[in-house]
């Protein structure tokens, strides 16, 4: 079985080394103990732990938080802050960061125990639900040439990248009846009947270099027998000229 890899990050000899006993007590390993947020990065890229126990205030020019952020967005590292400060500015902060857990010092070693393991499954979970998405993504790329997504209020919350081709601007988190008002009659057919419409030989017009004629389908989403956002897909385009 792998043992769990952690780095410490803390900057008071005592505690840091509290600290690593108890963890080789709980059976995780402890590569390395740093006490900077600059040799917190520097040891990440070095050693990729599986976890880091990061304390927020540090010596040097940048504190645990900044370097946590850091660790997340370059290494994918998950990160449990360790401090005995618990101030809302602070918190406030170490949230921006989406933190895998926030110990207040002191703390008990079974504290520290599970807070690390439900990190660590948190982890795992995210990363599987990361990979499920770039799967069902690659999916739909290949099937249909645009997708997007409404919620409820008609708002869209996802568009995939073959929409670029058809749109070129960032729509999500747009208005689908404002951004497309000349499909609202098809929409508003799927929307009030509850029942999946097939749309077809579509003019859309969104420059000036005239309409591109779209198909595809139109399939309500439906939670508790109410609309809840819609499901539009794009599987044909045929430029410039209307499907008889």
């Amino acid at each position: 079985m792998v043992q769990t890899r952690i780095l410490i990050v803390e900057d008071e000899v005592i505690i840091a080394e509290d600290i690593r006993k108890s963890l080789l007590n709980m059976g995780y390993i402890v590569p390395s103990v740093v006490s900077s947020g600059e040799a917190a990065i520097k040891k990440v890229k070095e050693l990729i732990p599986d976890l880091v126990l990061m304390d927020i205030m540090l010596d040097g020019k940048i504190d645990g938080i900044d370097a946590a952020s850091q660790i997340r967005s370059l290494y994918n590292i998950p990160v449990v802050y360790l401090t005995a400060y618990s101030d809302g500015k602070i918190l406030e902060r170490a949230k921006i960061t989406e933190p895998f857990g926030y110990i207040i010092k002191p703390f008990k070693e079974r504290e520290l125990q599970i807070n690390i393991e439900m990190a660590l499954y948190k982890h795992v979970v995210e990363n599987q639900l990361k990979e499920s998405r770039a799967f069902y993504e690659s999916v739909l790329e290949g099937i249909v040439n645009g997708i997007w997504v409404t919620d409820k209020n008609d708002v869209i919350v996802y568009a995939n990248k073959g929409m670029e081709k058809i749109i070129p601007k960032p729509i999500v988190g747009l208005q689908l009846l404002i951004l497309l008002e000349f499909f609202k009659p098809y929409y508003l057919r799927a929307k009030e009947s509850l029942q999946p419409f097939y749309y077809e030989a579509v003019p859309f017009v969104i420059s000036n270099d005239g309409p591109n004629y779209q198909s595809g389908w139109l399939i309500p989403r439906i939670k508790d027998k109410n609309f809840n956002g819609m499901i539009c897909t794009i599987e044909s385009i045929h430029k410039h000229t209307q499907v008889e």
